[in-house]
C-alpha cells in the first residue's frame, strides 16, 4: 500500500472550477497588489493549483495526515511479515495434519483481515484528503468573496499562470489549453489571497499558541 495509491490527487476537479462570485455593493477600493477597479466591474484572475501549493495550513494539514499513512504502513507491513512467518512455518508440517490445518487456516483469515484493513484504510484516508482540501477550498473561496465584494467584481476566472517549458510536452500542452488565454498582470489576485490565506493561518497558530517556521507551516 503506497503512498501515491492512498493519497490519490484530489484537487482535479477543483482547479478545473470557475470561481463566480456574488456582486456585492461595498467600498470601491483594490486589495493591495491587485489591479485598480476598470470602468463598471471587473474580472480577476486566480491560479487557485498555486494557491493550494502556497497555502500553510494545507501543507501542515498534509504533512500531519502523511504521518499517519506512514504508521499505517508500518503496521501493514508487520503484518505481512508475520504472515510471513506462519507461511515459513507451515511447512513444518505435513499436510493434512491437524497442525497444518490450523495454522492455514490462521494464515487465510489473517491474510483475508489484512486485505479488508488496506482497503478501509485506504478509503479513510481519501476521504480524510477529501475533507482537508474542501475546508481549503471554503477558505479559499471566502477570501474571494471578500475581495470582490471590496472591489466590485463581476467575476474571478481560474487560471494558470505557471510558465511554459518547451522541453516539457505537458506544460505546452497545458498553455494551449488555458481557459485565460492573455490577463493584465494587474488582475491577477493570486498573491493576494495566498498572503490573506497565510496570514489567517497564522493568527489562528498563534491564537493556540503553535509556533510557526519560517515558511509559515507548524513546527513539528
Amino acid at each position: 500500500m503506497s503512498k501515491s495509491q492512498i493519497l490519490a490527487a484530489s484537487t482535479g476537479g477543483l482547479l478545473a472550477i470557475v470561481l463566480v462570485v456574488s456582486n456585492i455593493p461595498a467600498q470601491n477600493r483594490a486589495a493591495p497588489g491587485a489591479g485598480q477597479p476598470l470602468g463598471g466591474q471587473p474580472l480577476y484572475v486566480l491560479d487557485i493549483n498555486h494557491v493550494f501549493k502556497k497555502h500553510s495550513r494545507l501543507k501542515a494539514m498534509k504533512t500531519d495526515l502523511q504521518g499517519d499513512v506512514q504508521r499505517e504502513e508500518e503496521r501493514v507491513k508487520k503484518e505481512r511479515e508475520a504472515i510471513k512467518s506462519l507461511i515459513e512455518r507451515l511447512q513444518q508440517f505435513h499436510p493434512g495434519t491437524n497442525e497444518y490445518k490450523d495454522l492455514e487456516e490462521e494464515i487465510t483469515k489473517r491474510q483475508a483481515d489484512l486485505n479488508v484493513l488496506i482497503t478501509m484504510t485506504r478509503k479513510q484516508f481519501l476521504q480524510q484528503e477529501a475533507r482537508i482540501y474542501y475546508i481549503v477550498y471554503r477558505e479559499i473561496i471566502e477570501e474571494v468573496d471578500y475581495f470582490a465584494g471590496q472591489n466590485r467584481a463581476a467575476l474571478v476566472l481560474n487560471f494558470d499562470r505557471q510558465p511554459v517549458d518547451v522541453e516539457v510536452p505537458e506544460t505546452v500542452v497545458r498553455s494551449i489549453n488555458r481557459k485565460v488565454i492573455w490577463n493584465n498582470q494587474g488582475l491577477d489576485i493570486t498573491d493576494y489571497i495566498v498572503d490573506k490565506l497565510n496570514r489567517r493561518a497564522e493568527r489562528g497558530n498563534q491564537a493556540m499558541g503553535v509556533p510557526l517556521d519560517p515558511a509559515g507551516s507548524r513546527m513539528r
